[in-house]
């Protein structure tokens, strides 16, 4: 007799369907944490609430019927609200889709709302799928999938038994149902007595299956890029989280100092090779104001003008200043979203390539390059043909500049606008002090431009120390002016603006510049990680000879000892552990986020190959061992070796029996921990009898097994304890039943 497994009830069906209900709730509103949209406090709360709701059932029929029936009213009203105030669509929906999923979670289900929470949920996992190319939300979408397969199969198992309702009535929300009544830990221990963990095991096996080979067609076919053809990036404003938009006030890098997490990686063919570590140049910014440094209005008007759609760009042009680097090969950029819609360029280039065509912003004189909005989802561009110079040149300002002090530029001419990168902080004291800085650092010469600047650096290192914060003295003047007349500390924003304003007072045109400084090798994957903490600001200075030359007066880093040792330690190799689970994060990129079929046909070839070598490598190996084999079997034989393979063969024999022994006796402790006594010796011994009486009835002697001795087995077997008879006894009398058998089976031939 097969042994009767417990069924679950349907009220147990109903308790594990809510739980299943909020599991697949849950995740679905962790996936708005990958959107950058107001949201975030929402989706907690949401959380909290749905966590309570599961582990206590009964709560949702404490909530008054008054709350229920306003619920649905106060969402609209609110969405509606919302809709109103803000500026952006899909924050709203989001939002609205949130309060609804919660909604559904929390209150009691039938078929209808249980089908209504999954197509919420749904829409949640497809907005961040469409939005985002995270390697998280990977994982989480398969957690996703888990939980709606196992969500859907017991709402079909509880609709095959419920022939009730299929829509929760109104009145029903303020009773407790029974299922609701109990406790999970006797509801889990039912569960683990009613599951088959073979079929588990077996579904576990097929769907992690399912999974890989989608993966590996995935990444082996090739792909286009879906965000590009959905609406929903539209109605996101995009808001930088590092402060690289066209404004950067004093305190947005640094705050960046204490963010560890990575913004950027940067994939060439040998990155410890790089002479130094690069400048990622982002953004320039040439106009002054109290609160810090922005970029200009005819520099933006600059950028627009010269927006196109394209997928490819080339720089033309070359710069004259020193060569730091030819950095050959290809570099890939993954950058995260959030760091900026511009994007972060080492140096000059030949040709700069987008994963497809987009809108994109260009001024070639200014080596910017910028997306038209800021991405909501990684941004992967290649370069080709990189040189790692220190400067760039910029032959229309020089024009200007020059018209400007010869006093020939017309008032009409539309590129005055160059000329913010030569205007001061306006106001008499501030035009006062700075000129008395001036006159300190230069001690009345003429200094060139180069001059100047060696010296503005060290007069300010010599007063100002490094620091992740500045206390700025009260005064008339500007935050600079008075900072640069203190002694206070400061951080590279202060340092960078500071040389700017004084080469301006000198009569240098300057510009600060924001972006990333250095980076970290991946010691794993080859290739440098740039994260927030490496943000940073630096000063270009024009030359008067067509250039704008960059200089770094923030102290330490415009040493040489100071680039070399930082160049030791990117050498060196990042070997943590977020290095390690950072590998996992490229690996995906260039599988999944690549720009054609390339990668993939290597990976394809690399498989191919890694096979075809490895078979040949078995096949040589085993022809070895035959040959080795057939050696041996030829040798001379005697008595001494036939004893010894003898010997050696019964040791084998008795190795492979104890390890039979052993795996039986694991396999029956692993059966005895799912179905705890289904193991008891005195049942596997009426089991074995029960198997012997079955034997006589297939060669017709089952008239030999009286069926009281059944009966007896068959309770020792399978009823409960209490009900057994004397176990010696009846074994002894199904032994007796059992000895004439080959007599019996002989006379009856």
């Amino acid at each position: 007799m097969a042994t009767v497994r417990p069924q679950l009830s349907l009220d147990e069906l109903r308790r594990f369907k809510w739980l299943l209900g909020g599991a697949l709730a849950l995740v679905s509103l962790w996936t708005v944490f990958f959107l950058d949209v107001e949201a975030l406090g929402l989706v907690a709360v949401a959380s909290v609430v749905i966590v309570a709701a599961m582990a206590r059932p009964q709560w949702p029929a404490r909530v008054p019927a008054l709350l229920w029936r306003l619920a649905v009213p106060a969402i609209i009203a609110g969405v509606a609200a919302d809709f109103y105030f803000s500026a952006e669509t899909l924050p709203v929906l989001i939002r609205l889709a949130v309060l609804l999923v919660t909604y559904r979670a929390v209150a009691y289900r039938r078929k209808r709302e249980d089908l209504q929470l999954i197509v919420l949920g749904l829409f949640l996992v497809v907005v961040a799928g469409v939005l985002t190319v995270s390697l998280e939300f990977a994982l989480l979408l398969l957690v996703f999938t888990a939980c709606a397969l196992g969500f859907l199969f017991t709402v079909t198992m509880v609709d095959l038994v419920d022939t009730g309702p299929g829509v929760m009535r109104p009145e029903e929300l303020r009773e407790v149902p029974t299922w609701a009544k109990g406790d999970w830990a006797t509801a889990l221990r039912q569960l683990r007595r009613a599951i088959d963990w073979r079929v588990v095991g077996f579904a576990s096996v097929l769907f992690v299956g399912v999974v890989g080979v989608s993966a590996l067609l995935f990444m082996l076919i090739p792909r286009f890029e879906i965000g590009s053809s959905f609406f929903l990036d539209k109605y996101i404003t995009r808001k930088s989280r590092t402060g690289f938009t066209e404004q950067v006030r004093f305190g947005d890098v640094t705050e960046l100092v204490r963010d560890e997490s990575v913004a950027l990686r940067v994939d060439l063919t040998d990155a410890a090779s790089l002479p130094e570590l690069p400048y990622f140049r982002l953004i320039v910014l040439d106009e002054y104001t109290p609160t810090g440094f922005r970029m200009s209005a005819g520099l933006k008007n600059d950028l627009l003008r010269a927006q196109r759609f394209t997928q490819t760009l080339r720089e033309r042009g070359a710069g004259h200043g020193p060569n730091l680097g030819s950095a050959g090969g290809q570099w890939t950029f993954y950058v995260e979203p959030g760091v900026s819609r511009f994007l972060p360029l080492p140096g000059k280039f030949a040709t700069l390539r987008l994963r497809e065509t987009t809108p994109v912003q260009m001024s070639m004189s200014n080596r910017l390059v910028a997306l038209r909005s800021e991405p909501l989802t990684m941004t992967a561009f290649q370069l080709d043909g990189v040189e790692l110079l220190s400067d760039v040149a910029d032959a229309g300002f020089g024009r200007v500049w020059q018209a400007q002090r010869d006093g020939t530029l017309s008032a009409t001419d539309p590129a005055r606008h160059l000329l913010a990168s030569t205007e001061i902080p306006a106001g008499v004291a501030n035009e006062t002090a700075l000129q008395r800085m001036v006159a300190e650092i230069s001690s009345g010469a003429d200094l060139s431009a180069a001059e100047f600047v060696a010296r503005a650096t060290a007069w300010m290192q010599a007063r100002h120390a490094y620091a992740l914060s500045a206390s700025i003295p009260r005064g008339e003047a500007d935050d600079i002016v008075r900072w640069l007349e203190s002694n206070e500390p400061a951080f590279c924003e202060y340092f960078a603006s500071g040389l700017v304003v004084l080469c301006r007072a000198a009569g240098h045109p300057a510009r600060v510049v924001a972006g990333f400084r250095g980076g970290a090798l991946n010691a794993f994957e080859n290739y440098i990680m740039v994260r927030n903490s490496d943000a940073h600001a630096w000063v270009e200075v024009f030359d008067g000879d067509g250039r704008w030359v960059r200089t770094d007066p923030t102290p330490g880093n415009a040493a040489r000892g100071m680039r070399v040792l930082a160049t030791a330690v990117a050498r060196t190799g990042d070997r943590s552990w977020s290095a390690r689970l950072d590998t996992l994060r490229v690996f995906w990129y260039r599988r999944v986020v690549n720009f054609d079929t390339r990668q993939q046909v290597e990976l394809a070839d690399s498989v191919k190959g890694y096979a075809t070598l490895a078979g040949e490598a078995l096949r040589a190996r085993l022809g070895r061992w035959g040959e080795q084999l057939k050696a041996w079997l030829a040798g001379p034989w005697d008595l001494a070796r036939a004893g010894r393979v003898a010997t050696g063969g019964i040791l084998l024999v008795a190795l492979g029996w104890a390890l039979a022994r052993i795996a039986r006796l694991a396999w029956r402790r692993w059966q005895g921990w799912l179905a705890p006594g289904a193991l008891d010796p005195v049942r596997r011994e009426a089991g074995r009898w029960l198997r012997h009486r079955q034997d006589y009835a297939r060669e017709g002697n089952a008239a030999l097994w009286p069926d009281p001795l059944v009966l007896d087995l068959q309770r020792l077997r399978y009823g409960r304890r209490e009900t057994w008879p004397n176990p010696r006894a009846i074994f002894q009398q199904a032994k007796r039943v059992r000895r004439p058998k080959c007599r019996v089976t002989i006379t009856g031939r």
